[in-house]
């Protein structure tokens, strides 16, 4: 009797781990057709709509997808309305390992003005063993913003190229396309967490993928502070969503499980489009 449940356990368990392989295979070629590359050679506000409740702060990055011969130098310029939100902060890109890196961010008066109104992003970066400069989508700069206006008041958040180059000094400028952003005063904005922290820890780790495969299979889940129920209606980033839909299929499933999984092994993991990448901050409001 026990060598026969023996082998079936271990029988269970390679069936398990099949289904599993074959989940993962169809997890990432179907997801990646469907999701599609990011537009190469492009710089975005990200989020694009963001709000900020009075007297509160929010942030917003500034994402480059490089071009095809790697970004190695940057002046960027991000124009505001100093009557609407100030900049709190401005935190640059992190040198990536392995390169020759500078970087740097700060607001400033552009008009003459007594206001600081524009945030001019700079840098220039190498890596050493390829000559080649940044080639996966980055972070350049993320800025908070201080709320001054009033409710209803919104800024656009501009991009501006004032210099965009590959490693080689003799080419051309690259000439990225834009797009901008909004911010917008409200009465009281949502809250930012990361995308696939199910349970608001603060990181996106195993943790949340056994949570989603608890919820799943219709156990209690516990959840930290005001967290949102998993697979309850929220709002994010201006998009009815559900919490913890990690792949915003539209339900909370043991794909989001494996999602997270691969995030937390440091493998890509590819979104629908317009879904949220895993471990990015939204704001979220119920």
């Amino acid at each position: 009797m026990t060598r026969t449940s023996g082998l079936s356990l271990r029988a269970a368990i390679a069936v398990a781990i099949a289904l599993a392989a074959v989940s993962l295979m169809f997890l990432t070629s179907h997801q990646e057709t469907e999701a599609g590359p990011a537009a190469e050679n492009s710089l975005a506000i990200s989020p694009a709509d963001r709000e900020i409740g009075v007297g509160a702060t929010a942030s917003v990055k500034l994402v480059s997808m490089p071009p095809a011969e790697s970004l190695s130098a940057w002046v960027l310029k991000v124009a505001f309305d100093p009557a609407v939100v100030s900049v709190d902060s401005c935190t640059p890109a992190a040198s990536p390992p392995g390169s020759v890196f500078t970087s740097a961010c700060e607001a400033a008066d552009q008009e003459g003005g007594p206001d600081k109104e524009t945030v001019v992003i700079v840098g220039a970066m190498l890596f050493l063993g390829s000559e080649r400069g940044l080639d996966d989508e980055t972070t350049l700069a993320t800025i908070i913003f201080s709320a001054v206006g009033a409710i209803g008041d919104c800024s656009e958040l501009t991009i501006s190229v004032v210099s965009h180059l590959g490693p080689d000094p003799a080419a051309p400028e690259t000439g990225p396309t834009t797009t901008d952003g909004e911010i917008c005063v409200v009465e009281e904005a949502g809250t930012d967490r990361l995308w696939g922290d199910g349970d608001c820890s603060g990181a996106v780790n195993p943790i949340d993928s056994l949570k989603t495969l608890r919820s799943d299979a219709g156990l209690p889940v516990s959840q930290t502070g005001d967290c949102p129920g998993i697979a309850s209606d929220v709002t994010v980033d201006g998009t009815a969503r559900l919490w913890n839909d990690v792949d915003c299929g539209g339900a909370v499933n043991p794909i989001d499980s494996l999602k997270t999984l691969r995030h937390d092994a440091g493998l890509p993991v590819s979104q629908t489009a317009g879904c949220p990448g895993v471990a990015t901050t939204v704001t979220v409001s119920s």
